[in-house]
């Protein structure tokens, strides 16, 4: 037993329908947290989450609550993606004036929710287009309290050239994939302000490894994120650092091809994956039993 606190740090990639992927691990820790008796589900174990555009819709379906009771489920934001993907990540025709699909679905499923009504630390990725600089929503911009839930996750998921810029204030946001696809460098930093004395289990989850034409600047940034938080760990006893990011070997890796057949093969990837990494789920089960 460790008597050092553990701070729970979550961050999710952007990636569209390929959010499928993490959600999936996701699940995966879940149970395993139940198994081990790590507490009654993950949601209530996480103190910060970052995420970035699909990842920020995630990010915020973990935690959002009512009555101090989690609203959805990991099973249930999953179910979400399997049947309203199309919905969601129909991005295939622009011609189509900027379908709002996704944010109807965003509204609906987080309607009547303020920024202020989170009770976990966050941190959502979206990018400024007047300042060209990432914006991060967090509880830091005490100003935008009072900014709907579902105003935010669209300014962190909308896509140039298929959805219209979020303006709030003198800000004009767009997708979080602009400024960090993979925000788990950022959670770490709003950890070290919220958490400065604490240890940190980083769980950082990607949307699947990207090759061949699809690797471009973009990609290597989200692989430098990684490289930098792993020698951080290897370096600071208060950084146990997590990367899970799979291999897209079923799937098609657009991330707007969210048709059936598509959606099935990417669960294919992600449960190939977690079998083939037990090793991995079951160190960190024992790290996270150090501190317990």
């Amino acid at each position: 037993m460790n008597k050092r606190k553990l701070k729970v740090i979550v961050s999710i990639d952007g990636g569209g329908i390929r959010g499928v992927l993490p959600l999936l691990i996701l699940n995966h820790i879940n149970s395993l947290i139940q198994r081990h008796g790590l507490g009654d589900d993950l949601s209530s174990n996480i103190d910060l989450i970052s995420g970035t555009s699909t990842g920020a819709i995630i990010s915020a379906g973990l935690i959002v609550t009512k009555d101090k009771k989690n609203i959805y489920s990991i099973n249930d934001l999953l179910g979400l993606y399997v049947a309203r993907g199309p919905q969601l990540f129909n991005l295939a025709n622009p011609s189509n004036r900027r379908s709002e699909g996704l944010r109807l679905v965003l509204k609906r499923k987080f309607k009547g929710i303020m920024l202020s009504d989170l009770n976990t630390k966050f941190a959502f990725v979206s990018y400024d287009k007047t300042s060209k600089l990432p914006f991060v929503f967090g509880r830091h911009r005490r100003s935008l309290s009072g900014v709907d839930l579902s105003t935010a996750l669209a300014a962190c998921s909308a896509v140039p050239g298929y959805f219209d810029p979020v303006k709030i204030n003198e800000y004009e946001l767009i997708d979080g994939i602009m400024a960090a696809k993979n925000p788990a460098h950022i959670a770490y930093q709003q950890a070290r302000t919220y958490f400065p004395d604490d240890v940190y289990l980083l769980l950082s989850f990607g949307t699947g490894n990207l090759k061949g034409a699809m690797y471009d600047s973009i990609e290597k940034d989200v692989d430098a994120v990684d490289e930098k938080l792993l020698q951080k760990s290897e370096l600071n006893d208060n950084l146990i650092y997590y990367r899970f990011q799979p291999d897209i070997v079923k799937a098609n890796p657009q991330m707007d091809n969210a048709l059936p057949e598509n959606i099935a093969s990417l669960i294919v990837d992600g449960e190939s994956y977690i079998k083939e990494n037990k090793i991995i789920f079951d160190r960190l089960i024992a790290d996270w039993k150090m501190y317990k």
